[in-house]
């Protein structure tokens, strides 16, 4: 009894933290040149700046993009990532860049492989500030493969964008309403 009970003592008590899943690289039945495109197009689509394109090399990678920031960027991170080790202070800000690499696996196959590179600003108790790498959880990249996979077999959700109420533009009451009183017909 002693014994179970110190194993059970002994689990931690916190929730399980997420495991890393990265997806894998995906191989297209199209050509080099139209997997390339639809890429850049997904990244340029998605609002990212794009720092280096080697087309010749099969590579893009974006400029670092800055998806938080201020007092709930820890949190917001653990969404994305993982913090390697345990670290005192404040975290300000982070950032994350997007990597593909685009291979030719025959004339009509390619392979996509999209890596994200993620780093937090730290502020230490003494007012030192330091970029400290994190893992990726594997959000980011899945996202854009399944953005570029919708692109490159043809089945992008098309739908019509409804305008919210504070979209719409004025508009002069209808005075053709029915009157929501009906009248009683005369005796």
């Amino acid at each position: 009894m002693t014994a179970v009970l110190v194993a059970i003592t002994a689990l931690p008590a916190s929730g399980q933290s997420p495991k890393p899943s990265h997806p894998d690289p995906v191989k297209f039945l199209n050509k080099y040149e139209i997997v390339f495109n639809v890429v850049r197009s997904v990244l340029a689509d998605s609002e990212y700046s794009i720092e280096l394109e080697d087309r010749k090399g099969g590579r893009i990678v974006t400029k670092p993009y800055e998806f938080i920031t201020g007092s709930l960027t820890s949190s917001e991170a653990d969404k994305v990532a993982l913090k390697k080790n345990t670290i005192t202070g404040d975290w300000i800000r982070a950032r994350y860049s997007v990597e593909a690499l685009v291979e030719i696996v025959t004339p009509a196959e390619t392979m996509l492989t999209i890596r994200t590179k993620f780093e937090a600003l730290n502020r230490e108790i003494d007012a030192t500030e330091k970029w400290l790498p994190l893992e990726s959880l594997g959000v980011i990249e899945k996202r854009i493969m399944g953005k570029v996979s919708m692109k490159l077999m043809g089945n992008e959700l098309q739908y019509n964008e409804k305008k919210g109420f504070w979209d719409k533009s004025p508009a002069p009451p209808d005075g053709r309403k029915s009157n929501p009183y009906p009248t009683r017909p005369p005796l």
